[in-house]
């Protein structure tokens, strides 16, 4: 064997060896269930599950692996990461849409406007309504009163006429509904404006 080639099978054998010693160093301190603490070169899956120290054969703390979260604690994350996503997500719609947090009022009085307006021809017709129907039960009585069968023309229509009342009277707590949803996510819109873009009136 040439001098060259011994050299470099020497320098390969002193690399592995080094390497190998190296690892060999590294140790795992983890706490058995005993809560006794162990030094192992493995740990078993259960307690790794409960967090451990990588070391030297010395004692000295190469890494701290922390315990892994429990299923409550894994839930409490995932909800304070989709917090914050929707709070990102929040924090980037505003500052695209508006400049100030008077564009805010104005957007909310514009929304405002439409659905009061809404409100205003759903009351008008509430009002047509029951027009109609104290004609029909003007037509009734009269009927009545001359000892006539009130006609079926008049109780279906009676019928149709209250139904659509309480149908139309539905939409306007809707649309009052609306209204007040309206005023809260502005109102909310605002405050997380002032914290974003603080100054900015």
């Amino acid at each position: 064997m040439s001098t060259a080639l011994r050299t470099g099978w020497l320098v390969g054998i002193l690399c592995f060896s080094l390497a190998e010693a190296a690892t060999a160093r590294n140790f795992y301190r983890y706490v058995n269930d005993q809560g006794v603490k162990v030094i192992n070169h493995q740990i078993p899956p259960e307690y790794a599950q409960r967090g451990y120290e990588i070391v030297t054969a010395r004692g000295e703390v190469l890494k701290v692996v922390p315990p892994a979260p429990s299923p409550e604690e894994a839930a409490k994350m995932e909800r304070q990461m989709m917090r914050e996503e929707e709070l990102a997500k929040w924090d980037a719609e505003l500052k695209r849409r508006y400049s100030s947090v008077s564009d805010i009022e104005a957007a909310k009085q514009r929304k405002l406007v439409q659905v009061n307006s809404n409100i205003s021809i759903l009351r008008s017709n509430i009002r047509t309504i029951k027009a109609q129907i104290s004609e029909q039960h003007a037509r009734a009585a009269n009927s009545e009163r001359l000892g006539r069968e009130v006609p079926k023309m008049v109780l279906d229509t009676l019928a149709g006429l209250e139904k659509e009342l309480k149908l139309t009277e539905e939409q306007v707590a809707q649309r009052e509904q609306q209204y007040q949803e309206i005023v809260q996510k502005f109102e909310r819109d605002k405050d997380r404006f002032r914290i974003i873009r603080p100054g900015r009136n």
